[in-house]
């Protein structure tokens, strides 16, 4: 796990102190080490060095350079010297730098030495990629079980491979240019480059007000992207600006007859223990995020079956009844026998790590429920440098209560004509005050599936109030990921979240908050193979009109009861609507009232008191928009330049 940071401009001399300075910024994702390749694109000259305790200073770094490669290392895997990055093949052709683990390195080490390849560490997973490469080219990103963000240098062919894991668990932000391709794990580290544009991409902004968070490819910046999870992009040097990226991998939802649901469930066990057990490999103390709901449960347990000691896990807990897991927690950590550990939270807890996110995330994101990731993830790094989580369960198993809402309203509304369906609830859910309890779920009243899926994740109503038309030639990103593949609506709705929220929000929120504290975080229910595994499950051997996640109840029902198994579920929210009434009233109307913020040049301020109003008043809960606007601002606060202002909404305007 790591930080990983080039440039390569072909003849174009680098800066390397701007470089260096990059590199460092991403010293949180890799605390223990820095290393750098960098060099001549035409071979002539280049200098590697590994030295944990370089200082910038004493780096040497060759003159009229065209190539810089930096790494920051978080030691998890083959903890000597000789598997630290940069690494290259035996003459220095091939460059390697990657963020992430590959689980099945022993494996694929094993197939490349079948085909005559010489490794020179003992068990490094990155040497398994400079070698990958060498044998299999672009599709060595085919062979990889794991979480990653690669990059690899070509210098014999003169190109570029970067690429990202399926589910997109590591990030990877990039520039492509006529001078070449310049690419890092987090945004912070091309803020260094002295050219980098910074002026905000409207397209992107109208995405996050919609969504609360920006959708790959685009960036809140004008002069960036970043790859979308399951994509890799061969760059061309002679001519980087014509690279596009492609997709090697999709999440197909085909159905296979002839198994029973106890071999199907048979099924399910092996490959989760199979999982769980890659992911427990590491040379540095492990243990797990355990909340107490279903998926970390199972996790927990199995890792409990594959461990021959005590498992530590991790969980928060919080004053208000309704949000506090805790007490569960503690009871499968009970059965299980793990060294637990757990901090219950106060709210003034919880609030002190409002003003790190936007330092945190580089772009604007609200999903509050970063707060209490990033809490547990401070709690565990203070005990182990990894910890294996039950992320992506919901959307594995359909696991969420809108999957069985969205499917109910499907039956209940799809058989009847949509001229019908508009003609009903179109005028009740216009009428209705947006300020009225039930607004959202009328929202939902309408006729097609899709239309109603997009529904949960697309909110035009602060579009609509913010100045101008904003929304002009907006591309919704949402569309492309729409899945029209599988026969039944809650596979599509499970294919487009493989797509959408897991790789733009939930991996997000985890990636970022996990490597501010320097842990690295697993996730075992989010391997692919579990997924493709589920896609050739029958629906009704997993989904149930009233209960869901077949497969893990009946794998947890073994050792727990109904009343554990079928209570209701909390997620990992904090009370947003009662801070806002209360803790940050007063800097909420201070942040999104102030003059010349960025808010109050995107919107009328008489419509941004009226929403506060409306929230203050308990008439609806508004907490969700006017967190995303409160996250804006403070983003701004942190990223954005002096001139974005008064003028921010004409500069926007003029480049829609």
């Amino acid at each position: 796990m790591c930080g990983i940071f080039g440039q390569i401009t072909p003849g174009k001399p680098i800066d390397p102190a701007a470089c260096l300075a990059a590199v460092q910024t991403l010293t949180h994702r890799g605390p223990d080490g820095l290393g750098v390749a960098a060099g001549r694109l035409d071979r002539r000259l280049t200098v590697f060095d590994l030295n944990p305790t370089t200082e910038l200073l004493q780096l040497r770094l060759p003159e009229a350079c065209d190539f810089f490669l930096g790494h920051r290392r978080l030691s998890v895997i083959d903890l000597a010297p000789e598997a630290f990055q940069p690494m290259a093949n035996e003459d220095h052709t091939v460059w390697v730098v990657f963020n992430g683990e590959i689980y099945n390195h022993p494996e694929l080490r094993r197939r490349l030495e079948g085909c005559g390849h010489r490794f020179s560490t003992h068990h490094s997973d990155t040497e398994v990629l400079v070698h990958g490469y060498e044998q299999w080219g672009a599709h060595v990103v085919d062979e990889l079980r794991g979480m990653f963000a690669l990059a690899v240098l070509d210098l014999t062919a003169e190109r570029v491979l970067l690429a990202r894991d399926r589910l997109g668990q590591k990030p990877l932000y990039y520039r492509l240019d006529g001078a070449g391709v310049t690419f890092a794990s987090e945004p912070k580290a091309l803020f260094r480059l002295l050219d980098f544009d910074t002026a905000i991409s409207p397209a992107a902004l109208i995405d996050y007000l919609s969504h609360g968070f920006v959708p790959a490819p685009r960036t809140i910046w004008h002069g960036m992207k970043k790859l979308r999870a399951a994509e890799r992009l061969m760059i061309p040097l002679p001519a980087a600006s014509t690279a596009r990226p492609e997709t090697y991998w999709t999440l197909n939802h085909e159905p296979v007859a002839g198994k029973s649901d106890a071999q199907w469930f048979d099924e399910f066990e092996a490959e989760l223990s199979q999982s769980v057990r890659l992911r427990m490999a590491s040379d540095v103390p492990l243990g797990a995020f355990l909340s107490g709901g279903l998926d970390s449960t199972a996790v927990t347990r199995q890792m409990s079956r594959a461990s021959n000691r005590p498992v530590r896990t991790f969980s928060i807990g919080f004053h208000e009844p309704r949000f506090d897991e805790s007490p569960y927690a503690r009871r499968v950590a009970e059965k299980y026998g793990t060294i637990h550990h757990c901090e219950v939270l106060s709210p003034e807890t919880l609030i002190e790590v409002v003003p790190l996110l936007a330092d945190i995330f580089d772009e604007p994101f609200a999903d509050s429920s970063a707060i209490p990731t990033y809490k547990v993830s401070q709690l565990a790094r203070q005990h182990v440098t990894v910890a294996l989580s039950g992320d992506g369960g919901d959307e594995l198993l359909a696991g969420y209560r809108r999957y069985r809402l969205q499917h109910q309203l499907s039956r209940m509304l799809d058989p009847h004509p949509r001229f019908l369906l508009k003609m009903v609830f179109g005028p009740i859910a216009s009428l209705w005050p947006e300020r009225a309890r039930g607004k959202s779920l009328l929202q939902l009243l309408v006729p097609g599936a899709k239309a109603r899926y997009f529904k949960v994740f697309l909110d035009d109503y602060l579009i609509d109030l913010a100045h101008g038309d904003l929304a002009k030639h907006w591309n919704c990103l949402l569309e492309s990921a729409w899945s029209d593949g599988p026969r039944h609506l809650v596979d599509r709705m499970c294919a487009t979240d493989s797509r959408f929220y897991i790789p733009e929000d939930l991996m997000v929120k985890v990636d970022r908050t996990s490597m501010h504290v320097s842990l690295e975080a697993r996730s075992p229910l989010l391997d692919h193979k579990l997924f493709e595994l589920i896609g050739r499950m029958p629906l009704e051997t997993r989904f149930g009109v009233k209960r869901n996640k077949l497969p893990l109840r009946r794998l947890l029902g073994r050792e727990w009861n109904s009343a554990f198994l079928d209570r209701r579920k909390m997620g990992f929210a904090v009370p947003l609507g009662k801070w806002f009434r209360e803790d940050l009233r007063d800097d909420l109307r201070d942040t999104l009232l102030r003059p010349h913020g960025l808010v109050t040049s995107l919107f009328p301020r008489p419509t941004v008191e009226r929403l506060i109003e409306n929230h203050l008043a308990g008439s609806r809960d508004q907490s969700h928009r006017l967190w995303k606007l409160y996250m804006l601002e403070k983003w701004n606060d942190c990223h954005g330049k002096p001139s974005r202002s008064r003028g921010q909404a004409d500069m926007v305007s003029r480049h829609v």
